[in-house]
């Protein structure tokens, strides 16, 4: 027995699309399942908790980076499987977790598959709210990016997270930050033009901004950017691509277990794809090994 959460807005109506696909596959191997709807925001969520109670083998996640971590705020902890399937725009974690595989390819190799590991998850905290995420975030840019998605209509998938990025670049300017890493004992204070947290690779819809990431390491990378020009941040984003940009000189690149954030203005962050809006401070901690996910 399996339960599928469903997002039929994500990757602009792309999951929408594909629902008889995935119930084709399950239909042929013979495996019962439930299909839930998201109908708004955080409804994911609400959804997964009831799902906990019912205690299926595995959770099919139809939708992006957002859905998931709805998701996953219910599942942490528990003995369920995760399985997501590829159907919204960036789809940045499941571009790690199972490279280069459409969804329809990623159900029929581990639909009937016992194999499955344990993930680090990041806790974030901050006023009136504490969340996991499984990915990754950002302050000032990234939010900028999503935002700028939303004037782009005629682009989908990466061609619009890049598309989103160039115009960005020439709108925003940074931001000052003072960043406490707790196990490394160091602390930065300067400006900042990306500040960025991963769990995963791929950040933006498929840069790889954390290359030397790992889902299991009980760290997360913190990739940092200083402002600079035109040449240098093309340059950059190029190389971010394959995750060669961590050894350009305008890049800080650290591991630890344990962060915190604090800017004199209000901060939009970027978590998992979502925005959270009016932060002046946040906590990121690393929770290991709380997630089981198939392979």
């Amino acid at each position: 027995m399996v339960s599928l959460i469903l997002n039929p807005k994500a990757g602009r109506g792309k999951a929408e699309k594909h629902p008889p696909e995935v119930l084709k596959i399950l239909d042929v191997n013979n495996i019962k399942y439930d299909l839930y709807r998201t109908e708004y925001r955080g409804h994911a969520t609400e959804i997964a908790r009831k799902i906990v109670n019912q205690n299926p083998e595995k959770l099919l996640v139809l939708g992006g980076d957002g859905t998931i971590n709805e998701v996953i705020q219910a599942l942490a902890g528990t003995e369920i499987s995760l399985l997501p399937l590829p159907l919204g725009t960036g789809n940045d974690f499941v571009k790690y977790v199972y490279p280069r595989k459409k969804f329809d390819t990623v159900l029929r190799e581990k639909i009937n598959s016992d194999k499955s590991i344990k993930i680090d998850l990041i806790l974030l905290e901050t006023t009136g709210i504490k969340r996991y995420f499984i990915n990754g975030m950002g302050i000032g840019f990234d939010s900028e990016v999503l935002k700028n998605m939303k004037k782009i209509k005629l682009l989908k998938g990466d061609f619009l997270y890049t598309a989103a990025t160039i115009l960005t670049f020439f709108k925003f300017k940074g931001l000052k930050l003072k960043v406490t890493l707790n196990r490394i004992k160091k602390t930065l204070e300067k400006h900042f033009l990306l500040f960025n947290v991963g769990n995963g690779q791929y950040l933006g819809g498929g840069f790889r901004l954390f290359p030397l990431a790992k889902l299991t390491d009980h760290l997360m990378d913190i990739s940092m950017v200083t402002p600079v020009g035109v040449l240098e941040f093309f340059g950059s984003l190029l190389k971010a691509f394959k995750g060669t940009h961590i050894y350009r000189k305008e890049v800080s690149y650290l591991k630890d277990s344990e962060i915190s954030v604090e800017s004199e203005n209000p901060l939009v962050l970027q978590v998992d794809g979502e925005l959270i809006e009016g932060v002046k401070w946040l906590k990121l901690r690393v929770v290991p090994s709380c997630l089981k996910v198939s392979i």
